[in-house]
């Protein structure tokens, strides 16, 4: 029977598989090649993270390490809600933050068809967070969840592009302006609503949240916190 790996070396494993990912395409690596690059067996890999992928979205969740700490006060302006975004989707002119976003788009693409939804359920959580910052806004719910769903897709449209063709800097504009039209579509809607007490009781007539039928059950998965094991 193998000696179990020492855990201690996790980390190190993670490290190193980070640099080597950094020129490296992700349909080139396997476990076996892995191995390679670690001078040792396959074995240890599989130990510590079950698989490539496993592995793989260690070092993710290693590159993305400041983005797990930032958080969107529901109750925040403008300027709040571009500051979380450009947390949590900007900042690519860092090396660390470009490999992340090129590594969660490699995996994401592809990750229904290996039974695994981790990356489905931080895209929807990501969509809950801004409902939340919606609703407190005075968006109704479906309102909330069709505007942000709309946000976080142009959000990872502006990551993908820097990918692409490595424009960074305009992520940046792109994302300010992201926030910039979400809120002012919630401002629009707050302006044009009744005051509450009629439009709950026009809902309540007519059985549904603020009177609209809204099926959001794509995303109502829970709030779950960026920093959050998802696995």
């Amino acid at each position: 029977m193998p000696r179990k790996p020492d855990p201690t070396l996790k980390p190190a494993i993670v490290c190193k598989v980070t640099e080597h990912l950094r020129d490296t395409r992700l349909e080139d690596v396997s476990v076996r090649s892995l191995g390679r690059v670690l001078g040792t067996s396959a074995y240890p890999i599989v130990y510590h993270f079950g698989s490539r992928d496993g592995l793989v979205d260690a070092v993710v969740e290693h590159l993305s390490h400041p983005v797990h700490r930032v958080r969107l006060d529901p109750d925040g302006d403008q300027h709040a809600l571009a500051g979380y975004l450009r947390a949590v989707f900007g900042g690519l002119d860092d090396p660390d933050r470009f490999l992340a976003a090129r590594l969660t788009f490699e995996l994401g693409s592809v990750e229904s068809l290996t039974g695994h939804d981790r990356h489905l359920r931080l895209h929807r959580s990501l969509i809950e967070t801004l409902a939340a910052w919606c609703r407190a806004h005075g968006a109704d719910d479906c309102t909330a969840v069709r505007a942000s769903r709309a946000a976080v897709l142009a959000c990872r449209g502006a990551q993908w592009g820097a990918v692409l063709d490595g424009d960074v800097a305009h992520t940046e504009v792109v994302l300010r302006g992201v926030a910039r039209r979400l809120a002012a579509e919630i401002a629009g809607i707050r302006a044009r609503t009744p005051h509450r007490s009629t439009a709950l009781a026009d809902a309540q007539d007519a059985g549904t949240p603020h009177g609209r039928a809204c099926d959001d059950s794509a995303v109502r998965v829970g709030p779950v916190p960026v920093g959050r094991s998802l696995d």
